[in-house]
Parts: structure tokens; sequence; C-alpha cells
């Protein structure tokens, strides 16, 4: 009734993302007929549509992915520190308070000499973290800008996909599972012709 990796196609697949179409799902039988099951069956086409993406991701695994999430990670850790400091230290900016101080020092900033420097000084070490967190997110966005400024046509992989494995498969009925392993095939093939 409605399609899963193993019976979605990989063309439909790549419409449901650009289009969210989420009625792309349900195969071709009467749609009227379908939605009624959904309804007496309480099924949720995004519910579904999400299910399918984290077993696409699954079975992706990239490299790319992967690194990605964890400096978005590292990120979020950095950015909660840098905003916790930042915030301890506008507090202070209107006079001693021993909260603040303790949250500074949870993070190994300490006041030393006077009052006025030691904040101002705690101030320039905090422009070093802010540093960190801006060449995180040019990294991240050096790696996500990377897919985003190519134009996907999902026909022109399919061929090349195709012509790089030497397998004839229609690209309409290729299946968003097989076109995973496809993928995983040919980047093997490419990887051993160029040792």
């Amino acid at each position: 009734m409605i399609h899963t990796i193993e019976t979605l196609p990989i063309v439909t697949f790549v419409k449901i993302a650009e289009t969210n179409d989420l009625n792309l799902l349900l195969k071709r039988k009467p749609k009227y007929l379908l939605k009624l099951f959904l309804k007496i069956f309480k099924i949720n086409l995004s519910e579904e549509w999400q299910k399918i993406g984290e077993e696409y991701a699954k079975h992706e695994d990239s490299k790319k992915n992967i690194k990605v999430d964890q400096l978005k990670i590292k990120l979020s850790k950095l950015q909660g520190k840098y905003y916790t400091i930042i915030s301890a230290l506008e507090v202070l900016k209107y006079g001693e308070d021993a909260d603040m101080l303790k949250i500074l020092e949870s993070y190994g900033y300490t006041l030393k000499g006077e009052y006025w420097k030691g904040l101002e000084t705690i101030y320039k070490q905090v422009t070093n973290l802010k540093s960190k967190i801006d060449a995180i997110q040019d990294e991240i966005l050096t790696y996500t800008s990377a897919n985003e400024e190519k134009e996907v046509n999902i026909h022109e992989i399919l061929t090349n996909l195709s012509l790089g494995l030497e397998l004839p498969f229609k690209t309409n009925e290729l299946t968003t599972i097989e076109y995973i392993f496809y993928r995983k095939a040919l980047i093997k093939k490419i990887k051993s012709n160029t040792k």
C-alpha cells in the first residue's frame, strides 16, 4: 500500500524530496481507497516519509554527512559555552555577582587583578572562542554548499551510474535501496581502478 525504501523508486524519492508531495508514497492504486485505508489505520504519511529518510541516511553513511553532524554537535556546544560566558560577563558589567563568577570559573575563566581589567581580559579571551565558532560555521558551510551549488538531475545521475557499472537498468524502476547499493558499488569500482 505504502512504499518503503525497498519499493520506492529513486526517481520518486527525489521527486518527493523536491516537492514534498507525500501522496507519491502511495502505490499506484485508486488513491481515494489508499487515503481511506490511511485514515482507517491511522497511518501518517509524514511519519512514513521520515522513516524512509532515516533508513536512507542509515544506508547512505556518507563520510561527509557524518562529518557535518559532528561539526554541528561541536558548534552547538561551543555556542552554548560562548553565550553563557557572554551573558555572565554582561551581568558582571553592572557589578560583582558571586553566581556569575562561579559560572565563569566553571568554564575556566577567573578574574585576575583589578575587577574591570579582569573582565576586559576575559572578554578578549572569549573572542578566541568566537573565532573557533566562526571557523566551524565556515567549515560546515563549505561542506554543505558544495552539495547545494550543483543542480541534481536524477536521470543524469542514474544514466552515469548505469554507464559506470556497465549495467542496464530502467531508471524509473530502480528502487531507492538498489540505488544506494549500486552507488556504493560504483564508488568501490572507481577506487579500485585508481589504485
